[in-house]
């Protein structure tokens, strides 16, 4: 049995460790309503549905725009004629659900994503990956049933990115 990991490694799971019972911002309010669903950020102005239960034939209205950007190109060296590489690529897709639909190659696997994890974009993983810094940037606009999305995040490589998030980014 290892009894000590190495002092990288700790340091990196440490910092990559969510922050439990974390203490609220000086001088913050405190807010009334439900609890909000982590990963979903609610629009001011728009009351969330939360608690409603959609009945068969009325569930509200579930779209997406989801764009990934990154990783990075593998090289940072310039070009022999002295550009700098290209910027890492943006690709954007529209999802939709109840029915899966859109332009998103995986839309069923994805809204089945989405709803066992009651709209969370992000969630906890246990997949273990590779500490190595290739980042993705993330971004997941629009409504789950009903609730305004507004959700951003930049991962440290698309293996975190896949365990944290399924097939919701998987294009």
């Amino acid at each position: 049995m290892i009894t000590h990991l190495p002092a990288a490694l700790l340091s990196a799971l440490l910092l990559a460790a969510p922050t439990a019972g974390a203490a609220p911002t000086a001088g913050a309010a405190p807010t009334a309503g439900p609890a909000p669903t982590p990963g979903v950020t609610p629009t001011p102005g728009v009351t969330p549905t939360a608690g409603v239960t959609p009945t068969a034939g009325s569930a509200p209205a579930t779209a997406l725009r989801l764009t990934v950007t990154g990783p990075a190109p593998a090289t940072t060296a310039l070009t022999p004629e002295g550009a700098a590489p290209a910027a890492p690529a943006s690709r954007t897709v529209t999802l939709r659900c109840d029915p899966a639909g859109g332009d998103h190659p995986r839309a069923e696997a994805a809204c089945a994503d989405l709803d066992a994890s009651q709209g969370r974009v992000d969630r906890d993983s246990d997949i273990a990956c590779v500490l190595l810094y290739d980042p993705v940037e993330v971004r997941a606009e629009g409504v789950w049933r009903g609730r305004p999305v507004s959700f951003a995040r930049e991962y440290g490589n698309s293996c975190e990115l896949g365990a944290r998030t399924g097939a919701v980014f998987s294009f």
